[in-house]
């Protein structure tokens, strides 16, 4: 039956990450940061190529992000601060496009690249 289900999950058109996710790869990840300079850097690493900022709410730490080359998603970054010099950075993609293979690898390689490009600028720390 898991692998069923691991068979249409390869299929979703989205995918996210949380503090209690079943692939730990996709867990929250918390950053020995403020919240200013965490939001700075998501909004840096998505000014690069390929991207574009749709809109940004700074007072609900919410970025919306279109990810112009193919495949194309939107993405929603959150960056939460949950303590002083301490934020969480929790990422939603998803797309509309019908991917040979399914999305939901590809999802997750941009939900992986983000945060291994968080953690290359930022000290990466325990909940």
């Amino acid at each position: 039956m898991a692998g069923l289900k691991g068979m249409f999950k390869r299929f979703s058109s989205e995918c996210e990450t949380h503090d209690t996710h079943a692939d730990k790869e996709l867990e929250t990840r918390y950053y020995k940061a403020s919240f200013d300079k965490v939001y700075d850097q998501v909004k840096k690493y998505f000014s690069g190529e390929g991207y574009e900022i749709s809109s940004e709410s700074k007072d609900h730490g919410e970025i919306m992000i279109n990810r112009t080359k193919k495949p194309s998603m939107f993405i929603i970054a959150t960056v939460v601060s949950t303590r002083p010099i301490h934020t969480a950075l929790d990422l939603k993609i998803s797309t509309d496009q019908t991917i040979v293979g399914g999305a939901y690898p590809k999802l997750k390689e941009e939900v992986l690249a983000c945060y291994q490009a968080m953690s290359k600028e930022l000290r990466e720390s325990d909940r």
